[in-house]
């Protein structure tokens, strides 16, 4: 009787689970593009509508049209005007959430950022509906509005006679593969031979990792080559300026390491010309940068000597909406995570309740929670290098002021130079200690996100923290395949 019971309440648990829409019954087989513009600072938002394309076939998987995955600061979703049904969704992230947490736009400076969806094309009118994530990761709608799909003004033009394709595998129906498209950004005509090389070095990167490695067989990966007048990018802060495809540029969000795509129209034409579901940048320039934005883009500097590590990082972020897991390093944002949420990205929490972690199933046995990892000692240490640091400072100001020598000055700085070195000497072994104890274990070590209190990742450092290798962890990897039997199952 019990095990009759069992399978009842499976029955109605499966039969509760609205099955997603039919694709035939209401969409066509072609991709809808819809450019738009984002306005605002950080108290505010406008929307504005830019124009409306008819893409080539859809790249998606007919039996997956909508995004249970909860992740991203925004959602587009597509209802059928005929029956007013959810038809399409799909989470995403974008510049101008990011821009968002910047200190400018808490100061009130508006910027305006351009910004895609897509999604199947649909036979007969829907509404589409942008949603944005409060303070409390609620979806609230901040954008509606009905699209036609035989409206005249609608652009399907043919794909520019410049751009060049190349497929470096291809393993069958875009419909049932991930499909990823390296877009070259920086090559000039004379490069393509180095921009396909590229493509197939980064490539067999990619594979090199799980779980892209063991399921290789999911994919297609194309490369989509549009030459540029010059090669390379932007480096504002060099003073350095290149007539590229793009429009690529550092300094992004005044983030020097930060690079980003500045035509990110062109960037979507030029993708177009292949089925893809997620797009990857290759700037072609030897300085570390790069950036991933969840179901948006990736870019990365192909010729740094830590290009492999940045590609596999940002692409965890731009693919996956894999948060970062480092808290250290400087960056543009101000409070990124609310205090009191749970972050949607799947490798870090809050930990709101010791008792629900996130990655519950992956904890290893015994292992404490929270798990203390050394981080309060090398707080303690790191609050001494910036005391030691500011009083190098004043005491070199005050010599100079003084008109002491340079042989006085240099001795003053090799002194403090040296204390430094030693307290780094301190956090090393620290860090070595617990490293040692917590290798390949799975816990809750506080530190991630940006913020050294407060959050939590899954390990004690693997490819989202710091890790040079290719490592992205149970956790991350477990999140990284749903994205794959999203798009293949």
């Amino acid at each position: 009787m019990k095990q009759l019971l069992v399978i009842f309440f499976l029955f109605l648990l499966v039969s509760n689970v609205k099955a997603d829409p039919s694709f035939n019954k209401y969409f066509s087989g072609q991709t809808m593009r819809v450019d738009f513009y984002m306005t605002g600072d950080s108290e505010g938002l406008i929307i504005s509508l830019d124009q409306v394309y008819k893409e080539g076939r859809w790249p998606g998987n007919p039996d997956k049209l909508i995004d249970r995955l909860n992740n991203g600061s925004y959602y587009v979703k597509i209802y059928s005007l005929i029956d007013n049904q959810l038809i399409y969704s799909k989470g995403f992230n974008c510049i101008f959430g990011e821009y968002q947490t910047t200190g400018p736009a808490k100061k009130g400076e508006k910027r305006t950022f351009m910004e895609t969806v897509r999604f199947p094309c649909p036979k007969s009118p829907v509404n589409l509906v942008i949603e944005e994530r409060n303070s409390k990761n609620i979806l609230k709608t901040v954008f509606s509005r009905t699209i036609d799909p035989d409206n005249e003004n609608i652009i399907h033009e043919k794909p520019d006679s410049r751009d060049r394709v190349y497929t470096a595998q291809e393993n069958g129906d875009p419909g049932k593969k991930v499909d990823f498209v390296f877009v070259a950004e920086g090559y000039t005509k004379q490069e393509w031979g180095k921009f396909k090389k590229d493509v197939d070095h980064f490539t067999e990167v990619l594979f090199k990792a799980e779980p892209y490695k063991s399921h290789r067989n999911l994919f297609n990966v194309y490369g989509a080559f549009r030459p540029s007048s010059q090669s390379g990018v932007d480096h504002p802060t060099r003073d350095t300026f290149r007539n590229t495809a793009l429009d690529a540029s550092y300094n992004a969000l005044n983030l020097r390491r930060y690079l980003l795509v500045d035509d990110r129209k062109t960037m979507r034409d030029i993708a177009s010309v292949v089925p893809y579901e997620a797009i990857i940048v290759m700037a072609n320039t030897e300085r570390y940068g790069g950036g991933g934005i969840y179901n948006n883009y990736t870019i990365f500097a192909v010729d740094h000597a830590r290009s492999e590590f940045l590609f596999m990082h940002e692409f965890g972020h731009g693919f996956a909406g894999l948060a970062d897991e480092y808290f250290s390093s400087t960056v543009s944002y101000e409070n990124y995570y609310p205090e009191g949420t749970e972050p949607t990205e799947p490798n870090i929490t809050a930990l709101l309740d010791t008792n629900q972690v996130k990655w519950e199933e992956h904890l290893s046995p015994g292992i404490p929670v929270p798990t203390s990892w050394g981080q309060d000692e090398i707080r303690k240490l790191r609050k001494q290098q910036e005391a030691y640091k500011e009083e190098m400072k004043e005491k070199i100001e005050k010599l100079e002021s003084e008109g002491a020598s340079e042989k006085t000055i240099n001795d003053v700085r090799e002194k403090h130079s040296e204390t430094n070195r030693q307290l780094e000497r301190e956090i090393g072994k620290i860090r070595e200690k617990y490293r040692k104890k917590y290798e390949g274990k799975i816990g809750v070590f506080e530190g991630a996100g940006y913020q050294a209190k407060g959050l939590y990742r899954s390990e004690i450092g693997v490819h989202m923290f710091d890790s040079e290798d290719f490592t992205y962890g149970p956790v991350s990897e477990e999140a990284i395949m749903e994205i794959i039997r999203h798009y293949t199952e």
